[in-house]
């Protein structure tokens, strides 16, 4: 089975750029998501993902990022979806 690499914005061999798009990716959780570090495999579409969910998720919200997060998780629960 095909696998997509997964890039550590911790590699001191990736391009810088390349990195600060992984950082800011995470910002809104606060840790980069492995689905960004398969993203970064295309830079384009991590960027376009990137600023699609901070538009939808948290751009101009009111509620505190971990009170979101919060959220995610109990109606994750309560819909039993699984990870």
């Amino acid at each position: 089975m095909a696998r997509i690499p997964l890039i550590d914005e911790s590699d001191p061999g990736i391009d810088p750029a390349l990195r600060v798009a992984l950082r800011d990716a995470g910002e809104s959780r606060g840790w980069v998501i492995n689905v960004f570090r398969a993203l970064a495999n295309r830079p384009a579409a991590l960027k376009t993902v990137s600023m699609m969910l901070q538009t939808v998720y948290r751009k101009d919200s009111t509620l505190d990022p971990r009170h979101g997060e919060l959220a995610y998780l109990s109606a994750t629960t309560a819909n039993n979806c699984h990870y």
